[in-house]
């Protein structure tokens, strides 16, 4: 009898081994997953010439309207680790720019219809670089990555692209960074435009100068507005330090 207790001692033990182990695998697994996706996102972004803290903006303001939608709309099913998926897959959302022709991209001026046709693509070409990424293990957050590239210029009245969505039909993934990046491109300056401030970005936002958005997303906006103006802020002055 002794001998069996031992022996099942003995699983337990390596059953708790193998479990640990396993755990930290995927955990060193996730990390490098992340890392890589932050290094892609990266070389986009300074290719695009944005600010250096563009994709820690990003993510912070998704993280800070995605954690407002989690608590207060519970009809759309987030949990904290959906949450932190979809604040890491932000990253992603303009990796299809990297198909962009500079003179394009780096356009200072308005880009003619032409060119803004051929811009508009970035979003599909992104979801086509993503394809290639056998990296993303994750079923759950391969789906956000997809849909935040491909769906984030939709808006909630049917008129953005690629495939004019509407209402809900929008995966709410892509809705948040859509405001989020709206919001950051606002408050920043880009080679085609001064930035604006924080409370001129707010209402431009609100009142629809930027797109129709989620009357629920706007709900969250309202609440997390001074979180957002104090991280735009945050970063912004990081920017300068560092220039």
């Amino acid at each position: 009898m002794e001998n069996i207790l031992d022996l099942y001692r003995h699983k337990s033990q390596l059953e708790l081994l193998v479990r640990k182990q396993t755990e930290k695998i995927e955990k060193q697994a996730q990390e490098m997953q992340n890392h890589l996706i932050d290094a892609v996102s990266a070389v986009v972004e300074f290719r695009d010439v944005e600010s250096g803290q563009h994709i820690i903006r990003i993510k912070g303001f998704t993280k800070i309207l995605a954690e407002c939608v989690r608590k207060t709309h519970k009809e759309y099913g987030l949990t904290a680790e959906k949450v932190e998926k979809i604040v890491q897959a932000a990253a992603m959302h303009d990796i299809g720019k990297i198909a962009i022709p500079d003179s394009i991209l780096l356009k200072p001026g308005k880009l003619t219809a032409d060119e803004f046709d051929v811009m508009k693509t970035h979003t599909t070409k992104g979801c086509g670089i993503l394809k290639s990424m056998d990296f993303i293990n994750d079923k759950e957050f391969y789906g956000y990555c997809y849909d935040i590239c491909r769906y984030h210029h939709e808006k909630y009245d049917g008129k953005g692209y690629p495939e004019g969505l509407s209402g809900d039909v929008i995966p709410i993934a892509a809705q948040i960074v859509s405001l989020a990046d709206a919001y950051d491109a606002l408050v920043s300056e880009r080679v085609y435009k001064s930035a604006y401030s924080t409370e001129k970005a707010y209402e431009m936002i609100v009142h629809g100068e930027c797109g129709m958005y989620n009357p629920s997303l706007i709900e969250c906006f309202t609440m997390v507005k001074k979180d957002f103006e104090e991280l735009a802020k945050q970063l912004h002055d990081q920017d300068s330090e560092e220039a």
